[in-house]
């Protein structure tokens, strides 16, 4: 089995067979694993070992695994909750499902329905440290999940159980994804130290609010930066100098942060 060959088929039968971004990442990860194993007829795979690679809950992997089910793409054995799931691929170059030839090195490039997916970032180094969002060459932003922003900001992964935690806010919730990744970049601006239960936090804060979209997050950011502001300008106590607007927000957050560590160390008590 050619994994160059595999990998190619996969773009062109995406031309034509759409799928979610975190479905085709799904379904690159078990390419990857299946390729390092020796492409064996089944392999096992644990659900937070996908989960925490894609960056989805578990409600979501069970989704995007069933509609790759239906594509005809793999097949899958529940092994019970204590043993991993087992999978089969279904190949695209082994049954000629698309032939093509390769010539040189793979082309990452996003075409037609797969524009802004994270199928090619993840293609050329899935254990990077760098995955943040950024822009195509035709000006249109690239799929991150909130795993990848985690990454991108903190500099390290999101572990299993926190993966999950973010993903109930999506998937129970009703929270946009973009809306966590914002709380997991506040958190970030907010405090040196590394605390998610900040992230937590802000995200209850825009959920209690009814703020599940990205605008209705940063309209509620705003609302209270301008309460904050207004405060700050009838308080008889003068600062020196004054804050701005962006040492204000920062303050809030590390306000945040403290009440999360208080929490913390409340709830380890």
């Amino acid at each position: 089995m050619d994994f160059a060959e595999e990998m190619t088929a996969f773009t062109d039968w995406l031309e034509t067979n759409p799928l979610e971004p975190s479905a085709q990442t799904l379904l690159v990860h078990l390419m990857v694993i299946a390729n390092k194993s020796g492409y064996p007829e089944w392999f096992a795979v644990t659900n937070p070992l996908l989960q925490a690679k894609v960056g989805i809950s578990e409600n979501s992997l069970t989704k995007h695994r069933n509609t790759l089910i239906q594509k005809g793409r793999i097949e899958y054995k529940n092994q019970g909750k204590q043993q991993a799931g087992k999978y089969r691929l279904s190949f695209f170059t082994s049954n000629n499902a698309v032939k093509h030839e390769v010539k040189g090195a793979v082309k990452y490039e996003v075409k037609g329905a797969v524009k802004g997916s994270v199928l090619f970032k993840d293609l050329k180094d899935l254990n990077s440290s760098s995955a943040s969002s950024s822009s195509s060459a035709d000006g249109e932003s690239e799929y991150e999940s909130f795993y990848q922003a985690h990454r991108r900001v903190f500099g390290f992964e999101c572990n299993p159980i926190q993966a999950n935690k973010l993903g109930v806010y999506i998937d129970q919730d009703g929270l946009e994804e973009p809306v966590v990744i914002r709380a997991i970049e506040r958190a970030g601006l907010a405090t040196s130290r590394y605390s998610f239960g900040l992230i937590t936090k802000i995200l209850d804060d825009y959920f209690h609010a009814g703020a599940n979209t990205l605008v209705a997050a940063i309209a509620l950011d705003n609302a209270f930066d301008a309460s904050q502001q207004s405060a700050a300008k009838v308080s008889k106590v003068k600062k020196a100098p004054a804050q701005t607007d962006k040492q204000a927000r920062i303050a809030e957050l590390k306000r945040r942060a403290e009440e999360a560590r208080q929490l913390e160390e409340s709830a380890s008590h």
